[in-house]
């Protein structure tokens, strides 16, 4: 019994390491953080299919069929980290808490990041899973990021700069 990859396999699995490349790339070219993501997952399920074809030996079902599992597995767990940078409603308000500066109150950070506007109870939602997951902390009714929530929230800003997200 052979425990090793087949050819389609590694394609997928190389495709996969190169779909997040490949987004930056389009980060240049493309407008849009829907467009984007579907057009690089088009082009790798191109080149999976250009490789299947084009790779010497036998193709076997079982390695191609393997290595679309693979690739599909690899653009599902993309499309998360993706939609949490590109759309994530709660690493925003994070991100808009420390582009204050400063620490404030709950009603100024949702005029901060409705630009004016009042967030009411869904807000305060955010607020609990911010808290609790250790992100941001309340003293005497202020809310500011924790160190935590500081990287977080940089290294968010970092990967939305080199993506074109942000």
């Amino acid at each position: 019994m052979n425990m090793l990859p087949g050819p389609a396999q590694i394609a997928a699995i190389c495709l996969s390491a190169a779909l997040p490349l490949l987004l930056i790339c389009y980060a240049r070219i493309i407008r849009g953080s829907g467009r984007r993501f579907r057009l690089g997952c088009l082009s790798v399920i191109v080149l999976f299919v250009i490789a299947c074809i084009a790779l010497p030996g036998q193709r076997q079902l079982d390695d191609v069929v393997g290595g679309a599992f693979l690739l599909a597995t690899a653009i599902m767990f993309f499309y998360v980290l993706f939609s949490l940078l590109a759309w994530g409603f709660t690493l925003t308000l994070l991100t808009s808490l420390v582009q204050a500066g400063r620490p404030l109150t709950s009603e100024q950070w949702a005029a901060a990041y409705m630009q004016g506007g009042d967030l009411g109870t869904f807000t305060h939602n955010r607020l609990k899973l911010l808290i609790g997951s250790g992100m941001v902390m309340t003293t005497n009714g202020r809310l500011a990021p924790t160190a935590k929530g500081l990287a977080v929230a940089r290294l968010v800003k970092l990967v939305r700069l080199s993506t074109g997200l942000g």
